[in-house]
C-alpha cells in the first residue's frame, strides 16, 4: 500500500472513536473493572482483619493465659476448658496455658486433673487477653480404699 492510499490521521481517529463509542463494549469494561475492584477490596479487608485483633472485636472473643501449680508449688499438668463451649487446652510442662477464641463476657474457667476440677469465674473482654497469673490447684480427691 502506498502512502497516498492510506487513510489520513483524521480518518484514523474517526474510526477509532467509532469503535470506542460502542456502548455494549464500554458497559462490559465497566462491569469487569467494578468486579476486579470489589475482589481487590475484599482481599485487602480480609488481610487487614487477619493481621489485627479487629476480627476478635467483631466476633466478641478474647483469650485467657496463666499458669497452674499444685499445692506443693510444682507445675500442674492438667486440662483447662471453658464451661459450655468446646474450648480446651492442656497446661505445658511448666503449668502454663493459653486458650483463645473465648466468648466475651462472664465465663467459667475449669482447671481439672483426672480426679477433680475447680471452677473460676472470669470476665473476658473482646479482643483482649485476660492474664490470670498463677492459679493454685488444691487437690481434694480422696484416695480409694484398699
Amino acid at each position: 500500500m502506498q502512502i497516498d492510499e492510506s487513510t489520513s490521521f483524521e480518518e484514523f481517529l474517526g474510526e477509532k472513536t467509532k469503535k470506542q463509542a460502542d456502548p455494549g463494549r464500554q458497559r462490559k469494561f465497566r462491569i469487569i473493572l467494578a468486579v476486579l475492584t470489589l475482589i481487590v477490596g475484599v482481599i485487602a479487608v480480609t488481610t487487614l482483619l487477619r493481621n489485627t485483633n479487629t476480627l476478635d472485636m467483631i466476633k466478641g472473643t478474647g483469650a485467657i493465659t496463666g499458669s497452674v501449680v499444685d499445692e506443693n508449688g510444682q507445675p500442674f499438668q492438667g486440662e483447662i476448658f471453658i464451661l459450655g463451649t468446646n474450648l480446651s487446652t492442656k497446661t505445658d510442662e511448666n503449668g502454663v496455658f493459653e486458650i483463645s477464641g473465648v466468648p466475651s463476657g462472664e465465663q467459667s474457667l475449669i482447671v481439672a486433673d483426672a480426679l477433680i476440677g475447680h471452677e473460676f469465674t472470669v470476665q473476658v473482654n473482646s479482643a483482649a487477653t485476660l492474664q490470670m497469673g498463677q492459679i493454685r490447684f488444691q487437690s481434694t480427691a480422696i484416695a480409694p480404699l484398699p
